[in-house]
């Protein structure tokens, strides 16, 4: 599971800018992210307030899934093919990112296997992934900018294991957006979703 702030021993997380994010990504040192200890608290609270609900059940009743989601023999050809599919959601709990990071999570009824030790059955799913972020719209300019990253956590890191999510980062560098620019290409995305991607 996520390793958050949890005791007042523990130094506040770091805030990190978004080319350290980037770095941490590409080293695959996802255990460096971690909430802010005010997002901690607030995060222990939620999980005290649905105290003895499955985890992986709440989130499929938010979203509006059933438990059994589709099986594919090729998950990285099929994922994202349909907007019923997948869902864009904001980070309720966002990990401690400077100003100007969105973070969002893209969840999926097709899991796709991006840390298989098959380095072609990894390939092609992460290639899946940057290929649907990349055909979005209201992405094209942070994508040309190089202000969209990704990651999917560990399966020991991960709070809701059974449910396939993506955590998307947006940077929104504060002398090129403004707040108002930032809300409405947030809330295009939480209002309309993401554009559905070919079959492969």
């Amino acid at each position: 599971m996520q390793q958050d702030i949890v005791n007042d021993n523990q130094e506040e997380a770091q805030e990190w800018k978004w080319e350290q994010i980037k770095d941490i990504i590409e080293s695959g040192d996802l255990a460096l992210l971690k909430r802010s200890r005010q997002m901690t608290e607030k995060y222990h609270e939620h999980k005290k307030r649905t105290a003895g609900l499955d985890m992986n059940q709440y989130v499929l009743q938010k979203l509006g899934w059933s438990p059994n989601g589709p099986q594919y023999e090729d998950p990285a050809a099929k994922a994202f093919s349909a907007s019923t599919l997948y869902a864009v959601r904001a980070n309720d709990f966002p990990y401690n990112f400077e100003p100007g990071v969105v973070h969002l999570v893209l969840w999926s009824k097709i899991a796709l296997p991006v840390h298989s030790p098959d380095k072609a059955v990894r390939s092609a799913a992460c290639a899946r992934i940057n290929a649907f972020l990349q055909a979005q719209p209201l992405l094209r300019s942070l994508v040309t900018s190089g202000h969209v990253a990704w990651f999917v956590n560990y399966p020991e890191l991960q709070s809701v294991a059974r449910i396939f999510h993506d955590h998307v980062l947006l940077f929104f560098p504060r002398e090129c957006y403004s707040a108002e620019q930032v809300k409405i290409t947030i809330d295009g995305i939480l209002s309309h979703g993401f554009e559905p991607l070919a079959l492969r």
